[in-house]
Parts: C-alpha cells; structure tokens; sequence
C-alpha cells in the first residue's frame, strides 16, 4: 500500500501553529530548522517532518524521537521500521510526503515560467521532443513539469539521486499509462500515479508495486 500526503506551509506563518508543531518533533529536527536562514526555509523543514510524523501515525507510528539512517546516495531510510519505507519533497509553500510497504520516491514542483533550453540539456531528446510538439506555451510548460516531477520520483525511488543523469533513462507518457525506459534495474518494475490538484503545483509518485491510493491526502499542519 502506498499513501501519498501534501500539506500547505503558508499556514506555519501563523506563530502559535508554528511553535506547537516545532515541540513536537526531534531534538535533531529542531536543529536543522534553526541552522535555516530565511523563515520560508524553516517552514519547508518543519512542515515536512510534521507531514511525515502525520503520516506515520497513520501507519501506526508515534515515535516521536524518530530518527533517520541514509543509503549509500543519501536516500533516508527509517532503521527502526524495516518494513516502512517513506519519501519527502517540497517546493513553494508545499510539502510532500508517501509512505508504503515498497521503495517509494514523490515529487512537487510549483510551476513557474520556464526555460525549455533546460529539457533540451538535461533530459531524454525523445522527452524534449514532446514537450516541443505541445501545441502553446502553456502545454509545454505542463508536460516540462510532468516530465520533471515523474524523473525526479524515478531517481528517488531507485535511492541513485543525482548520481543518474536525467538524460539516462525515458519517461514514456501515453494515454494508456506511464512507463519508464532505463537500465538502472533491468529486472525491476516501476509504477507511476500523478497527482493535479489545481494549485499551481504538479506531483507525481513512483513505486516498486502500483497499490497507489485513490487520491493524494490533503492535511492540515495543526493536527
């Protein structure tokens, strides 16, 4: 099963919200907020982690010391819950979080003005091609950030990070579904669920098996 969650850190402008949530998390997450420089930063670390804890309790979980372990390219790993595995994005004023029994990678990016010389650099040229044969600006602005969003979960998802080019493996987009094209795991299958919730932001979520729930969460922080 794979839970998808996405919460709005605007709301962490409000004080009081802000400082019950920040008691409720770890000692080593408190300090990670306070090396932030800019208040935005501190919301975007705080709201993820309280997205996770949010997420966590749902899966049974109420640790509240949780602490973290890393793989060999960064990629978190909860070391006390073998079983769990979880991902975390943010981007704006969102943050994301998905938990499942499976390896697991999301991604939210807010859609801005873009740069298509950025595909044609860094991603897959039959990628690129298809965000130039969308019919206006506007298209190609949302293919460019579907194809970034479900690169990003793949990478995620795989534990390569930034150690894989983007220009090394394909997302193929049809109406039947989304695949990906690769040679990182030759054996291993990948399931894709996008998620356009209307908010100037696209998010998409990459799994080993496809027990995706029906819609992504929404959450308030003030749980």
């Amino acid at each position: 099963m794979i839970s998808t969650y996405v919460a709005n850190v605007e709301e962490l402008n409000n004080s009081a919200l802000f400082e019950r949530l920040y008691a409720s998390v770890p000692e080593h997450r408190r300090q990670r907020v306070d090396r932030m420089r800019f208040d935005k930063d501190k919301r975007l670390s705080l709201g993820v982690w309280g997205l996770l804890q949010k997420g966590l309790k749902d899966w049974g979980i109420c640790d509240k010391e949780l602490t973290l372990s890393y793989g060999e390219n960064g990629k978190p790993f909860l070391k006390d819950y073998p079983a769990v595995f979880f991902n975390l994005s943010h981007s704006g004023e969102r943050v994301m979080c998905a938990i499942a029994d499976c390896e697991v990678g999301c991604d939210v990016e807010r859609i801005r003005d873009t740069d298509f010389k950025i595909a044609k650099r860094f991603f897959h040229e039959e990628e690129y091609g298809q965000i130039l044969r969308q019919s206006s600006v506007q298209k190609k602005q949302e293919m460019f950030y579907r194809y970034w969003t479900l690169k990003e979960s793949f990478l995620k998802v795989t534990g390569q990070g930034m150690k894989l080019s983007l220009d090394e493996f394909m997302i193929d987009i049809q109406d039947a579904g989304i695949a990906v094209k690769q040679c990182v795991n030759q054996g291993g299958k990948f399931f894709f669920r996008e998620y356009d919730l209307q908010d100037g932001y696209r998010y998409a979520c990459c799994a080993e098996m496809p027990d995706f729930g029906e819609k992504i969460i929404v959450c308030s922080l003030s749980y």
